[in-house]
């Protein structure tokens, strides 16, 4: 599981576009005085960045990645533009091995784009870290399997359940929980008597504006399918050269859930 500064900083914008502002309002009213927060899948430091104006100061980041070329982005940046009251520190670590590599108890967990990658397993493993440390979770863009595109091809749907199957294979942390990582996380947190805030929050992009965003997903998207449906490999070529030269809207789901213990 490994992901381009090419790729990162391609979705952004979209991202940026989707994030569920007021939850992230929501986190930062209820953090305590210098606050300390983890951010896992940290990549380079897109959280940080989104999360950043809306934060009291000073705080403390620890931001953890298995890439630690994304990690050194991340940390550059916020030597350079995070200001004054702002401490990030970075963690090169596997969080398939360490579901909790903070240490210290952090005041809030955040990540983004991050548990459909994981198993379920590893979900409730980390969870329960969570939950043991009294920590709030701010879990960002989590594919919720909702795909659709316009306008329709006879063979979206295939694609589409092709898709969701691969979501589903070995990403380096289990088996993936792919589209059901939200119901999976809202479950694991809710049995501890965790509040659970969501919204949705999908990429809506559009054929000119998103257009080279748009490319690289349908790209991905036939390699992807290919691994499925490898008897499908000339029609799945058909759907791509189709959907390249003419898809108006693409929509991609996620999930943005806010957890917060009772206390």
């Amino acid at each position: 599981m490994g992901f381009s500064s090419k790729w990162l900083a391609l979705r952004a914008p979209a991202d940026d576009r989707a994030r569920a502002m007021d939850l992230i309002d929501a986190a930062a009213k209820l953090l305590p005085a210098e606050p300390t927060l983890c951010d896992i899948g940290a990549g380079s430091g897109a959280t940080l960045r989104a999360l950043l104006p809306k934060l009291p100061r000073p705080h403390r980041w620890l931001l953890v990645d298995a890439d630690e070329q994304l990690l050194s982005e991340a940390q550059s940046w916020a030597e350079t533009s995070s200001g004054n009251g702002v401490a990030v520190e970075t963690l090169a670590a596997d969080l398939s091995k360490d579901p909790a590599p903070w240490g210290t108890a952090p005041s809030l967990v955040t990540a983004s784009a991050f548990f459909d990658l994981a198993s379920p397993e590893w979900i409730s493993q980390f969870a329960g870290a969570c939950i043991a440390a009294e920590a709030s979770l701010l879990a960002m863009l989590t594919f919720d399997g909702v795909l659709s595109l316009a306008p329709e091809h006879p063979f979206d749907a295939a694609m589409v359940d092709a898709f969701h199957a691969h979501q589903r294979t070995d990403k380096g942390m289990g088996p993936a929980a792919g589209p059901d990582a939200p119901a999976v996380l809202a479950r694991s947190f809710r049995a501890a008597g965790y509040r659970v805030e969501e919204r949705d929050t999908p990429w809506l992009l559009d054929g000119e504006r998103d257009q080279a965003l748009i490319t690289e997903l349908l790209e991905g998207w036939a390699g992807a399918a290919t691994e499925v449906l490898r008897q499908e490999e000339r029609t799945i070529a058909g759907w791509l050269q189709s959907r390249l030269e003419r898809t108006e809207r693409l929509v991609v789901g996620h999930k943005d859930q806010l957890f917060l213990p009772r206390r």
